[in-house]
This record gives C-alpha cells, sequence and structure tokens, in this order.
C-alpha cells in the first residue's frame, strides 16, 4: 500500500451488490472485500442491496488511507465499526491480510473522474455533506 493510495475495505458485503466508486460498478463476488489503489482526491461510493433495488445509498469519501465499513444485514447497508475495530482492520490492510481479495481501482478511467470532481476539495465536501455523511434515498422517502 502506497503512502497516497486509498483503500476501501469492506466486510461481509453480499453477493450480487452493485457497487461503484467514481464512474466504475462492480458486482460483489464471493471473495470481494473491497477496492484497493484509490487515488488521493475525493471519491463517491454507491451501492444497491440486490434485495432491495430501491436502497441505494451515497457516500462521498476522500482523503483517508484506509476506510473500513461493514454490511449490516437487517438494515441492508454499510455502517461504520468501533474506532477500535477500525484501527484493527487497518493495521491488517497495511500488513497487506485482504490483498487477494481487493479488486485495483482501474487508473484507466481516473481522469474521467478526475475531470468530474476537479472542484471538490475537503472543505466542500464537509460543508455539503450531511449529519452522519449518508446521502441515502431510502430514507429520503420514508
Amino acid at each position: 500500500m502506497g503512502p497516497d493510495e486509498l483503500v476501501l475495505l469492506l466486510l461481509d458485503v453480499p453477493q450480487r451488490t452493485l457497487l461503484g466508486v467514481d464512474t466504475q460498478v462492480f458486482s460483489v463476488g464471493p471473495k470481494f472485500m473491497g477496492i484497493k489503489m484509490l487515488p488521493p482526491g475525493p471519491h463517491f461510493l454507491y451501492y444497491c442491496s440486490p434485495n432491495r433495488h430501491a436502497n441505494e445509498n451515497y457516500w462521498i469519501l476522500s482523503y483517508y488511507s484506509v476506510i473500513v465499513r461493514k454490511w449490516h444485514a437487517q438494515a441492508e447497508r454499510l455502517i461504520k465499526l468501533s474506532e477500535e475495530e477500525e484501527i484493527r482492520y487497518t493495521e491488517a490492510v497495511r500488513r497487506f491480510e485482504f490483498d487477494s481479495q481487493l479488486g485495483p481501482y482501474n487508473l484507466d478511467s481516473f481522469g474521467d473522474w478526475k475531470q468530474l470532481s476537479s472542484y471538490l476539495s475537503q472543505s466542500v465536501i464537509e460543508h455539503l455533506e450531511p449529519i452522519g455523511g449518508e446521502i441515502t434515498i431510502a430514507w429520503e422517502s420514508s
């Protein structure tokens, strides 16, 4: 893991979940545990549970070296871990324990995302981001 690289570790995400980062979309398979080699800067994460097509959630992520989230089966969404758990998993990522289960970010499509996100700074994201960091269609409609 390089010093300027972002890793997104996603625990227990069910198979067939559609998960996107920036302009890239993945269908989660049996060994998928996240995405590695994301370039520095802001990134947009979105996903859709295979069981609830209307439950699409969006986060804006940026400027961290490792982000860890765990799938909450009943809520069908990604949740934050306790600080203690997050530290433990972050250290494991830095020891490359999950490396073979992390898909690489496709740098060939990064130019498009970089152009789209060129005006997003940390302060802009913090200003626009809702409390808790999630923009959730399901919550807005309930």
